[in-house]
């Protein structure tokens, strides 16, 4: 056997056990949330998984010590036990182990000795026989399958019969062919398995189980262990057959079906005989997890183990479209990318809910509702479970133009994203090229791999795997590690900008920025992770010292699917201004007043005309007043200090403090902001979008409260640089009709002339929707 198809194995299985294992806690949180008033206020996965463990112990402890009265709540006792070991186990598994809590083996065999008493039978068969599987499971999930093909092995087929969890022999049967292929006994699991449970399977009522596909699924798991890989494939086809055929419209059969369909994907690329299928199959998985996703209600990329599972499944896809060849697995591997990095305040809204304004946290009451609808239990009537389904999209769908119509689109989709539309995204970029970057995990847990697309106007889409380089690693090292209260680095430590380049930009692209002669390309670009700390612009494209700035127009964007249908609008006046003075501005303290004809000292805010016409104070000195119901004015433009992270991110404005308000992020969002805003700030133009935590902040605040472009600074930029960049853009937007992106590229341009340093105008992006 091969490397590949070793490590194939082991991802298969790996991806297997964590999606069983996501599957029960998730329902271990339903029955939390239906039963316990207080855990349904918990919008933060974390906190809940907690509180859900802290319910099901306390319920493990409950006996009644009625005199003369039998003892009815063994079951309450088993089942807290059982549920609150499965949640254990997963989150362990998946690396956020819970502090402080007991063994989860123990609780296994508590729950199960709650069922079994020493003076009687066995009082329920069929938690019986669903908690000895659950045990099995996670003794091999936490690296002991010895000791689980042992407990696997005790169990003969009258354990399951007449228990009314019979179908679970398929589950068992799975993991014992899985300890026989960790312990490296490949070639035994047909022994074990094969010959001895042949005539059950295909000759008793077991052949009409949905459960028999996994019978068949992990025989096929050991032809692939030991090179045969034809009878692998025909395996794990017809168990497909198997499951399509029988299935259950529930959860769980949904997360059966992702697991056999990705891992036949993974087995026809690696055998290169059936690659057209492979993308098929791996598209369905796609489309299968995005519903999983969907019905759980799973930030994908929020700090939480159900967040970490969907990570690493969306992470193996990506390695799959990446290493087919063609159009259609390039179109997968972006698809995916953009499904992990869809909820671009999705995470930090739910978990920061009481910050938001009144009239948005009744919306997000409600997305919470419509996502989080009690289902029915997982053994209900297929139809029923279907119709419910139905049901809930319907109202989602309602739910989504809704908040369209009474806010916006973008803010509709980064509440309640829905799979993402190639033909709608390519007719959004129209002739402009798009660069979407997505730094995931897969199921072998083993490190990040870096992916990009690219997005050309009627060439199609380009995907695939990269290496960031040293390069990259060394200047997020030294930006990342800088003394806040040391000197800005104007140099931005000096890195090799061609090496950059080279490591960061496709070869196509490259190729087809070599190419320009003329007007400059139209590159929107969705950086992920460190990513978001480059500056773009100041990248070297050959040898001649050529930046990226003179042959493209660069603009960002949190998340491709965000995008309009049309190119940032032409800045219009007239233009609100707020210039709050900085300690020791100096001579830079000028510069953006003379640009409006301001009078020195604290400007407050103030009406600003594109013409010759004299500004004046606006009738409101408050930004969140003057914003509240929309403004006639197209362009902000607002210097002062910024602070804070997430939606708590805000400017430090006299006027708001001194109300006891502040214009957060969060708040924000609830504003009818101008076409375009000038932001001159600390921080609030670093959109960090790392793995586990959301891009909020002001820039997407204003994007998703109806801006269309934001021009800021992605760190921290020294101030009279700054004013000047501000002041040479007010001076290029009043002169003539301009976009706020091509008047950013202009002026960089001309700081490039003048040999200024990098730090003096390339950490300036402009941002659109």
């Amino acid at each position: 056997m091969t490397q590949a198809l070793a490590d194939a194995v082991r991802r298969a299985l790996a991806r297997d056990t964590m999606l069983r294992l996501a599957h029960d806690a998730e329902q271990a949180l339903v029955i939390v949330r239906k039963d316990d008033h207080k855990a349904r206020v918990f919008d933060n996965e974390e906190a809940l998984l907690r509180v859900a463990v802290e319910r099901y112990l306390v319920e493990a402890t409950t006996r009644r010590e009625w005199t003369g009265q039998v003892d009815h709540d063994w079951s309450f006792r088993s089942d807290g036990n059982a549920n609150a070991a499965t949640i254990l186990r997963f989150c362990a598994y998946l690396g956020h182990p819970l502090a402080a809590t007991p063994a989860v083996e123990e609780l296994y065999g508590t729950a199960l000795a709650e069922i079994r008493p020493a003076d009687g039978p066995v009082r329920d068969r069929w938690t019986e026989v669903t908690v000895t599987y659950r045990l099995i499971r996670s003794l091999r999930a936490s690296g002991r399958p010895a000791d689980a093909l042992a407990l696997a092995a005790a169990l003969d087929r009258e354990f399951f019969f007449a228990s009314g969890a019979e179908p679970c022999a398929g589950d068992v049967d799975f993991e014992t062919g899985a300890c026989l292929l960790e312990l490296g006994q490949a070639a035994e699991v047909h022994s074990a398995l094969g010959e001895l449970a042949q005539t059950y399977w295909e000759s008793t009522e077991a052949s009409s189980y949905s459960t028999r596909h996994r019978y068949g699924f992990i025989l096929a798991l050991a032809d692939q262990a030991t090179g045969d890989t034809d009878e692998a494939v025909a395996r794990m086809t017809a168990a497909l057959a198997h499951l399509e055929e029988f299935r259950i419209a529930d959860p769980q059969h949904d997360v059966y079906e992702l697991s056999l369909a990705l891992t036949l994907a993974e087995l026809l690329a690696l055998t290169g005989h059936g690659n057209d299928r492979a993308v098929g199959l791996a598209g369905r998985a796609l489309t299968v997890a995005e519903g999983i996703r969907s019905r759980w209600g799973v930030i994908s990329r929020a700090r939480t183990p159900l967040s970490t599972a969907f990570r690493r499944v969306y992470g193996d896809i990506a390695l799959l479209a990446a290493a087919l060849p063609g159009p259609a697995a390039a179109e997968l591997g972006l698809r995916m990318c953009l499904a992990a990095k869809q909820t671009g305040l999705a995470a930090q809204m739910r978990a920061e809910v009481s910050l938001l304004p009144n009239q948005l946290q009744g919306l997000i009451d409600d997305v919470l509702k419509a996502e989080r609808d009690d289902p029915l239990d997982h053994r209900a009537d297929a139809r029923a479970v279907q119709a419910q389904r139905e049901e809930q999209n319907r109202e989602i769908d309602t739910l989504h133009r809704r908040i369209e119509k009474r806010v916006n689109p973008i803010f509709a989709e980064m509440t309640l994203p829905t799979p993402t539309d190639l033909t709608t995204l390519r007719r959004a970029l129209d002739d402009r090229y798009a660069l979407d970057f997505a730094a995931l995990p897969d199921s072998l847990a083993t490190g990040t791999n870096w992916f990009r697309a690219l997005i050309t106007p009627g060439d199609g889409v380009f995907f695939e795997r990269f290496t960031p380089g040293a390069q990259l690693a060394a200047y997020v090292a030294g930006r990342r590690a800088r003394d806040p209260q040391a000197p800005i680095d104007l140099d931005l430590g000096d890195p090799d900008w061609h090496r950059l380049a080279l490591d960061l930009l496709p070869a196509e692209l490259r190729g087809r920025l070599d190419a320009v002669t003329g007007d400059p390309l139209e590159l929107v670009i969705s950086a992920h992770q460190e990513l978001c700390l480059v500056p773009w612009a100041a990248l070297v494209l050959d040898s001649g010292g050529t930046r990226l700035v003179r042959r493209a127009v660069l603009t960002h964007t949190p998340v491709l699917t965000c995008l309009s249908g049309s190119p940032p609008p032409v800045v219009t006046g007239p233009a609100l201004v707020r210039l709050v003075p900085l300690a020791h501005d100096g001579p830079s303290d000028n510069l953006e007043r003379r640009a409006w004809n301001l009078n020195r000292g604290d400007v407050p805010l103030s009406r600003c005309p594109f013409d010759e016409q004299e500004p004046t104070a606006h009738a409101s000195p408050r930004i969140s007043v003057a914003l509240r119901r929309g403004t006639e004015c197209g362009l902000l433009h607002v210097k002062a200090h910024g602070t804070g992270h997430g939606l708590g991110q805000h400017l430090i404005l006299p006027e708001e403090t001194d109300t006891g308000t502040q214009l957060s992020a969060a708040y924000a969002l609830a504003l009818r902001w101008p076409a375009s805003t000038l932001m001159v700030s600390c921080q609030v133009g670093a959109v960090t979008n790392v793995a586990d935590i959301e891009p909020v902040g002001l820039v997407v605040a204003v994007l998703a409260g109806g801006g269309r472009s934001v021009a800021a600074a992605i760190e921290e930029v020294a101030k009279l640089p700054a004013s000047r960049m501000a002041a040479h853009l007010v001076g290029l937007i009043r002169r003539s009709g301009i976009r706020l992106d091509h008047a950013l590229r202009l002026a960089q341009l001309h700081y490039l002339r003048l040999g200024e340093p990098v730090a003096n105008w390339a950490l300036f992006n402009a941002y659109v929707r």
